[in-house]
C-alpha cells in the first residue's frame, strides 16, 4: 500500500485533518496552481521502505533508457535522427554531444499504482523538473502544523531528503562551482507554469530558492532565459553582470525565439558559461525510447528485462501496421505523443467513446510521432480537501501519481500529484490537478 491513510487510527487521522485544517491557507500560500477550487488537508504519507523502493525503480529505469539509447546512437545528434525528430526539434542542442551518464543528471519518474504494483508511464529526464521548491515546501510546512501535537509526534513523521538541495548539490558537482562562481536559475516567462509569464513576480516568487542556494554556498540567482544579454567579452550576463553558470529551468522544446535564448547558446557554444544540464538530457525523456526497451527485451539482461515487464506498461511505436488492433485494444490502450509533456495530446482509450478514439489514432497516424501504451487502471487515494469557496470539506478517492526526483542519482524529495473531487482520470497541473510534497513513516 502507498499511502497509509487507511491503517493510521482514527485519533491519528483526526488529528491530520484538524491541524491541516487549520494550516492549510499557510501551507499552500505562494504554491503554483492552475486550480482555483479545491486545495487538500494533508499530504500523502508513505512508508519509509516503499518511497525507496519507488527510487529504486525510477534509477533502474533510467539506466535503461541511457542504454536503449545508446544502443542505437553515440551522440545526440545520432539520438535525435533514431528518435525522430527533425534538426530544431531540441533547442540549443549540441548534435556532437556524446552520450554519457551525465545527461542523467535529473531524473523524475511518473509513477502509477494497479494492485499496489508500480508502473513507470513516462520518465522525465532534464534538469528542468518542475515542482521541487513547491513539493519540499508543502511537505516542511505540514509537518511545522503537526508539531506539538502528542497523537502526531508519536507518528514520527519525517520528510524525504530535500530535492532542491540535492539538485544544487548535483549542479555544483557536475559543473565543478566555486565560491567564485556566479550561478543563475534560468527560467521562461512563455511557458505553461502559473505566474511564470511574469519575469518580475516570478523572481520574487522563488527568492526562497535564491536563498537557500546561498545558505548552502552558492553565490546564486533568477533570471528569465528571455531577458539574458551577452557582454562585449562575449560573456552571459543577467541584471548583476556576467554569470559563469546556469541551472536550467525550461523545458528546451518549442521555445519561442528570444535574444535572450541566443545569448544563452552562444555562451555555451563558446564555453563562456557552464551549463546543467545540456538540452541533449531531454532526448532522452522522449517516450519512444519506453518502447524501445519493449523492442529490446531479448537482449537485456534478465533482471531488467523482468524490470520492464513488470513496472514498463507495454508501450509500442504507434505505426499504420498497428492500425485495427490500436481501434480493437480501445479500452487498453493510451495514446500520446512521444515528445509532449504536461498531458498535452494524451488519449486515454477506456475515457472516450469508439468514434473518437478512431479519430485520434487517425489523426496520430497522420502526423506521425506517436506511442500506444498499455492502460493501466490506477489505485485510488483517499483524500481530504477544502473548497476555496464554500470552506467546505470533502473526502475522495482519486487518482493519484507519484514522482521521486533523483538528482545526479540521489534519490531526494517526490512529487506528489492527484485530481479533485469530481475530475477526469489524467493526473496533470494543467489540467487541474493538486500537488503536494510527501511525508515518510518508519
Amino acid at each position: 500500500m502507498t499511502d497509509v491513510w487507511n491503517q493510521l487510527p482514527q485519533a491519528t487521522r483526526t488529528a491530520l485533518v484538524k491541524r491541516g485544517t487549520a494550516a492549510w491557507r499557510e501551507v499552500y500560500d505562494g504554491v503554483a496552481t492552475h486550480n482555483k477550487e479545491w486545495r487538500p488537508l494533508r499530504p500523502p504519507i508513505m512508508a519509509a521502505s516503499t518511497y525507496r523502493s519507488m527510487t529504486e525503480l525510477s534509477a533502474t529505469v533510467a539506466r535503461l533508457i541511457l542504454g536503449a539509447c545508446l544502443r542505437r546512437a553515440t551522440t545526440a545528434g545520432e539520438l535525435r535522427r533514431a528518435l525522430g525528430m527533425p534538426v530544431g526539434y531540441i533547442d540549443l542542442l549540441d548534435e556532437d554531444l556524446p552520450l554519457s551518464d551525465d545527461l542523467l543528471g535529473g531524473v523524475r519518474a511518473d509513477i502509477l499504482l494497479s494492485n499496489g504494483t508500480p508502473y513507470v508511464v513516462e520518465a522525465n529526464i532534464d534538469s528542468a523538473l518542475g515542482g521541487a521548491h513547491d513539493s519540499d515546501g508543502v511537505a516542511h510546512r505540514f509537518l511545522n502544523a503537526y508539531a506539538g501535537d502528542p497523537v502526531l509526534d508519536e507518528l514520527g513523521l519525517t520528510a524525504p531528503p530535500s530535492a532542491v538541495d540535492a539538485r544544487y548539490e548535483a549542479v555544483r558537482s557536475a559543473l565543478q562551482l566555486t565560491g567564485d562562481d556566479r550561478l543563475a536559475m534560468v527560467f521562461t516567462t512563455g511557458g505553461t507554469y502559473p505566474g511564470s509569464q511574469d519575469g518580475m513576480a516570478m523572481i520574487k516568487l522563488l527568492e526562497p530558492f535564491s536563498e537557500r542556494g546561498h545558505q548552502l554556498g552558492l553565490d546564486m540567482r533568477v533570471y528569465p532565459v528571455e531577458w539574458l544579454t551577452l557582454d562585449a567579452a562575449g560573456r552571459l550576463c543577467v541584471d548583476d553582470g556576467p554569470i559563469a553558470a546556469v541551472l536550467r529551468m525550461f523545458v528546451p522544446q518549442g521555445m519561442k525565439p528570444s535574444d535572450g535564448l541566443d545569448a544563452l547558446g552562444a555562451a555555451v557554444a563558446s564555453g563562456s558559461v557552464r551549463m546543467f544540464t545540456a538540452t541533449a538530457s531531454w532526448l532522452l525523456a522522449s517516450k519512444t525510447i519506453l518502447a524501445w526497451l519493449w523492442s529490446d527485451l531479448d537482449g537485456l539482461d534478465p533482471a531488467d528485462a523482468e524490470v520492464v515487464r513488470q513496472h514498463v506498461p507495454r508501450t509500442e511505436i504507434l505505426t499504420a501496421g498497428l492500425r485495427e488492433r490500436v481501434f480493437a485494444d480501445r479500452n487498453r490502450l493510451v495514446l500520446k505523443p512521444n515528445g509532449s509533456y504536461g498531458g498535452v495530446g494524451v488519449v486515454v482509450g477506456p475515457e472516450v467513446d469508439e468514434a473518437s478514439w478512431v479519430n485520434a489514432v487517425e489523426e496520430a497516424l497522420s502526423e506521425g510521432g506517436y506511442i500506444v501504451q498499455q492502460h493501466i487502471e490506477v489505485d485510488r487515494l483517499t483524500m481530504q480537501f477544502v473548497h476555496l469557496e464554500t470552506e467546505e470539506t470533502q473526502e475522495a478517492d482519486v487518482p493519484f501519481c507519484v514522482a521521486p526526483y533523483l538528482f545526479a542519482g540521489t534519490p531526494a524529495g517526490a512529487y506528489l500529484r492527484f485530481t479533485v473531487p469530481g475530475a477526469g482520470p489524467v493526473v496533470n497541473v494543467g489540467q487541474g490537478a493538486l500537488t503536494s510534497g510527501l511525508l515518510l513513516v518508519p
